[in-house]
C-alpha cells in the first residue's frame, strides 16, 4: 500500500519529497526510463533548485535517449547559460538542441528554433527558409503561437506571398489551439472579410474568446511542475 503524506506537515512533506526523488533515481538510473531521467531533472531544477546538476541530465537525456523534452530544456539552458560551464549563454548550441526537440517532435521546440534563426542565429543564407519551414512544423505540431506567427507572415505578406486565406486558416488553428493573439485577428478577420466571407457572429465569438484566454493567462499562478 503506498504511503500517505500529511502536506501540511513539515516533516512529512520533506520525506515526500525525499521519497519522490528516490523514486526518480530509481526510475532513471535503474530503470533508464527517458521518462523517469526528464523527471530527476525537473525536480532537481525545480525542487532542489539545482540546475547545475539538472542541466547535464537534461543533455545526457535528449542524446542517449532522444527524449524530446530533455532537449528543449537543455536548450532553455544554453540559451540563458544557467548549469552551463562558465554560465555562458551559447546560442549556436541552443538552436542545435531545440532542433533536435524539433526533430523528435516537440512543437515549442520548433518554435524556439524558428525564433532564433529569425533573430539571425545559424546559417544565415538559409536562416528565413529554416525558420518558415520550422513554424510550419510547430503549427502542424499544434503550436499556437507558431501558428499565430505564420499567420501573421501571411497576412502582411512578410518572408511569404501575401495569402489571406491560408492566413485566415492559422490564425483559426491558433486561436483553436488556445493562442490569445490568434483569437484576437481572427476575430478581425472574420469582421472585415479577410481571407473569409465577413461574419459579425464568429468576429464577436472570437473576440470574446481571446478576453477569456487573456484572463485565465493573467490569472494562473506559477506552479512547480516535477512530472512533465
Amino acid at each position: 500500500m503506498a504511503r500517505s503524506y500529511d502536506l501540511t506537515d513539515e516533516k512529512q512533506t520533506k520525506e515526500y519529497l525525499r521519497d519522490v526523488e528516490i523514486e526518480y533515481q530509481f526510475q532513471c538510473l535503474d530503470q533508464k526510463e527517458a521518462d523517469g531521467c526528464h523527471r530527476l531533472a525537473e525536480f532537481r531544477e525545480n525542487v532542489k533548485k539545482n540546475i547545475t546538476a539538472a542541466a547535464p541530465l537534461y543533455k545526457e537525456n535528449c542524446d542517449s535517449n532522444k527524449y524530446p523534452k530533455s532537449c528543449y530544456k537543455y536548450g532553455q539552458c544554453l540559451i540563458t547559460g544557467k548549469g552551463i560551464p562558465d554560465n555562458k549563454p551559447d546560442l549556436i548550441s541552443a538552436l542545435q538542441y531545440y532542433e533536435k526537440a524539433c526533430d523528435y517532435g516537440l512543437g515549442s521546440g520548433c518554435f524556439n528554433a524558428a525564433q532564433l534563426r529569425l533573430s539571425g542565429t545559424g546559417d544565415n543564407q538559409s536562416n528565413s527558409e529554416k525558420a518558415m519551414s520550422l513554424l510550419d512544423k510547430a503549427c502542424e505540431l499544434n503550436d499556437g503561437e507558431a501558428c499565430f506567427k505564420l499567420s501573421t507572415f501571411y497576412l502582411m505578406g512578410q518572408r511569404v506571398e501575401k495569402d489571406l486565406s491560408k492566413a485566415f486558416q492559422l490564425a483559426k488553428k491558433g486561436c483553436e489551439l488556445g493562442s490569445v493573439y490568434s483569437c484576437s485577428n481572427l476575430g478581425l478577420m472574420y469582421r472585415h472579410g479577410n481571407g473569409t466571407e465577413k461574419n459579425a457572429k464568429l468576429a464577436n465569438e472570437a473576440k470574446q474568446r481571446a478576453m477569456k484566454l487573456y484572463e485565465e493567462t493573467r490569472k494562473k499562478q506559477p506552479t512547480v511542475k516535477v512530472n512533465e
